[in-house]
């Protein structure tokens, strides 16, 4: 559950009021409601009911369904699910952030075959930077198509907003794990620094498989276990940290457990150098994860710190039939 103060700034969608034996329905996707008065039922389409009470809880509502109004009601709808928190500081992030992050997903992009016809989708693509070292590999640019996907709409926004290179991409503002994946659609998937962030990370990764044509490509870069810029944001925190939910070789058995070959792996390094302490905990705050838990004032970060991941190309075999059950393996680098 999350309450309404932690999602203060959020953006109010809709608001309204409806009477007892009025409904709204909800269509695919995960939706988030404040009850503000009253009293409603949730009846989804497949799963239990569930009563809703005014409180400072925010309803978190995967469609579809319909709520059921037992008494006169008011509700808001607030912006899509953002509980990590990126959204109130996406501007910032991007400014910070999406430029060092370009780096990471060069690198990556580096061993791709962006060739003609083929169909590419960024997961948890933030402000774009993925999105843009896949079009700065595209080796036919009007003949590739490439789609970021966020649940975080303000990132969505921020992508949107500037340029990202003359290779036509596309953004859309969706819940990963809410969306409705195509079977053996896409030539490649990407994910640049989302994998440590997802909770249900079999199920996206099941996803991931199933949308893959046989021979297609997962490539991800994820904080290795081992990163000072990990470190330190841990030691910055003023709470416990809920942001890294998953570590390195969690992500790597997920991976081969969801069926695809490993062919390759590199380490990462890079350096962030800044002019002041201050001008870390910004950087910091403007990760969303640790903005929530607040930032410690009796520790100062240093001027400059070292940053560690792991990148990984890996592939659903050629002669995949359709069969998402069956554990990949891992290829002699």
């Amino acid at each position: 559950m999350t309450t309404i103060e932690e999602l203060a700034g959020s953006r109010i969608v809709d608001a309204g009021q409806k009477d007892p034996d009025e409904r709204l329905l909800i269509s695919e996707g995960r939706q988030a409601l404040w009850l503000i008065n009253g009293s409603a039922e949730w009846r989804p389409q497949s799963g239990r009911p569930m009563a809703m009470k005014p409180s400072a809880v925010v309803y978190e509502l995967v469609g579809p369904g319909a709520i059921f109004f037992l008494e006169p009601s008011h509700y808001v709808w607030l912006q899509a699910w953002d509980e990590l928190g990126f959204g109130p500081r996406a501007e910032m992030y991007r400014i910070l952030m999406e430029s060092r992050n370009l780096g990471v997903g060069q690198a990556l992009a580096a061993a791709l075959p962006v060739a003609r016809g083929q169909i590419w989708v960024d997961i948890g693509t933030g402000t774009g930077a993925m999105v843009q070292a896949l079009q700065e590999r595209a080796a036919e640019p009007e003949s590739v198509w490439i789609l970021g996907i966020d649940r975080a709409s303000r990132m969505i926004d921020q992508a949107w907003g500037h340029p990202k290179g003359g290779v036509p991409a596309w953004f859309v503002a969706q819940d990963l794990l809410a969306l409705r994946w195509p079977q053996r659609m896409f030539d490649g998937v990407s994910a640049l620094l989302l994998l440590h962030l997802v909770e249900d990370l079999d199920g996206l990764l099941g996803n991931v498989y199933t949308a893959l044509k046989p021979g297609g490509l997962f490539v991800y870069a994820v904080s290795s276990d081992s990163n000072p810029f990990v470190r330190m944001i841990m030691h910055q925190l003023a709470g416990p940290g809920k942001f890294f939910k998953q570590g390195q070789a969690k992500i790597r058995q997920s991976v081969l457990d969801a069926g695809f070959e490993i062919v390759r792996a590199e380490t990462y390094r890079d350096k962030i150098v800044l002019d002041n302490p201050e001008a870390m905990i910004k950087l910091i705050a403007s990760i969303g994860g640790p903005s929530n838990q607040g930032l410690r004032e009796d520790v100062k970060p240093p001027r400059s710190i070292d940053r560690i991941f792991d990148l990984v190309w890996a592939q659903k075999p050629s002669n995949d039939q359709g069969k998402s059950d069956v554990g990949g393996g891992e290829r002699p680098l």
